[in-house]
């Protein structure tokens, strides 16, 4: 597996920067291969041979494997594993600090925050949102389009950069004939005034 998880949902960029999930396992073994399932269970994207695993060891069967090409996923997938853990401790966050307005784990809770007016469990303040519809559906669908957005500015941006190291390069790359055709002639010109001695 890999190290806490952090790897997992990895891509490369293909052709005019199209995003494609790479196989986890793979991925672990110093290879880059295309992924074409995501195992829901083992939270990693995997390539056909990967996957199949799955159908031979009986411990797996019970996974669930989605196919990429069923459109349950975007062209992006951001990697949320580890984002629910304290950086600190690495616990997962249990509590919330209204006063600070900070996720806690439980050790941050009782270190960090002992002295704070209100410090929430994060189940309790959960079924206050979702009782009181507080349209957390609509803020996620206009966050992943800010990210998607963000994204593809990324996208064009790397792009423009590229054309524009291409164009300096030529530039460099003219001055540099331009300053060796100067010394050339200089050269020319001191022999020439050399001889004329």
């Amino acid at each position: 597996m890999a190290e806490s998880g952090r790897n997992i949902g990895k891509y490369h960029e293909g052709p005019n920067c199209v995003n494609e999930n790479l196989c986890q396992p793979c991925l672990n073994k110093d290879k880059q291969t295309i992924a074409d399932k995501f195992c829901s269970t083992c939270k990693e994207f995997q390539c056909y041979d990967c996957s199949n695993i799955h159908n031979l060891l009986a411990f797996l069967k019970t996974h669930k494997l989605v196919s990429l090409k069923e459109g349950n996923f975007t062209s992006t997938f951001f990697e949320m594993k580890t984002l629910d853990e304290c950086d600190q401790h690495e616990k997962l966050f249990e509590f919330f600090c209204e006063d600070e307005k900070k996720l806690c784990c439980s050790t941050c809770a009782i270190v960090n925050h002992r002295k704070c007016n209100s410090v929430v469990e994060i189940e309790k303040i959960a079924g206050k949102m979702t009782s009181s519809g507080s349209g957390l559906g609509e803020k996620l669908s206009e966050a992943r389009d800010d990210a998607e957005g963000i994204a593809r500015h990324i996208c064009s941006s790397k792009d423009k950069l590229v054309q524009d190291i291409k164009e300096i390069l030529i530039e460099v790359r003219r001055m540099r004939d331009e300053v060796m055709r100067m010394f050339d002639d200089l050269e020319d010109s001191v022999v020439k005034s050399a001889e004329t001695l």
